[in-house]
This record gives C-alpha cells, structure tokens and sequence, in this order.
C-alpha cells in the first residue's frame, strides 16, 4: 500500500456558467498595470512602525521593475507576490477561456492533498517573509 496517494479527479462539466469574479480580478490587474506609473510612491506603515517588512513589501518595485523588462528583478523584490499575481492573471484567463468555450473544470482532492497544498502555501508565506527580512527590504 503507497504511503502517500494523490487523490484527484478533474472533470469537464459543460454548458455555459456565469463570469467568475476572477474576470474581475484580471480587468483590475490590466487597469492596475496601465495606471500604476501615474501613481503617487506609497510608503509602509508597518515597515515604519516595526522596522521589519511586510508580506507585500516590494511589490511596487517589482511593478516597476516589469515596466522596465527585468524580470529577474520582479522576482528579486517580492517572488512570492510576483507569482500569485502571475497565477491569478492564467487562472482568470483560464476562467475566461471556459466561459467562452461553454465549460467549466472541476478539480477535486483528498483531505490529504489538501493539507499538503495548505501546509505548502504556509510555508511559502514564511520563507518569502523570511527572504523579505534577510535581504532588507
């Protein structure tokens, strides 16, 4: 008996279901992105107040750093965001290909996968704040 055994199941449901808020998210992250070099420079309370960086410290920076094409730079100031906005922008992409396309994905897993994907996304939080305060934000 495997010790560890994925438990998933994708199915394909069709027929045409509503616009997710995840189309809203991606209008907001485009409009974001087009404005954002008119915004006014944003300081961090929490970093004033404590010294230490926030879980979103760097983030401004590594927007300007995407209008300038340096994406190893992006992922320098802030991987962690940088990746979640990434996987939001393809997720709601995807969400926008199965409403045009007329179907929907559905992933469903175990308990033990998961609080293997929960346990994985704490550790991440930690060792991007961790790497965030290392380096000094």
């Amino acid at each position: 008996m495997p010790v560890f055994q994925i438990d998933m199941k994708l199915k394909i449901i069709k027929g045409k279901h509503p616009l997710s808020i995840h189309i809203v998210w991606l209008v907001i992250l485009l409009s974001i992105l087009g404005i954002y070099r008119y915004l006014p420079p944003s300081t961090c309370i929490f970093h004033r107040v404590t010294g230490y960086p926030c879980l979103s410290c760097g983030i401004s920076r590594a927007v300007e750093a995407l209008f300038a094409r340096d994406f190893i730079g992006m992922l320098y100031y802030n991987p962690l965001a940088v990746l979640f906005c990434a996987g939001l922008f393809f997720f709601s992409l995807l969400k926008l290909i199965e409403f045009i396309f007329g179907f929907t994905l559905k992933l469903s897993a175990g308990k033990k996968v998961l609080f293997f994907v929960r346990m994985s996304l704490l550790i991440s939080v930690v060792a991007n704040w961790l790497f965030l305060v290392v380096t000094k934000r």
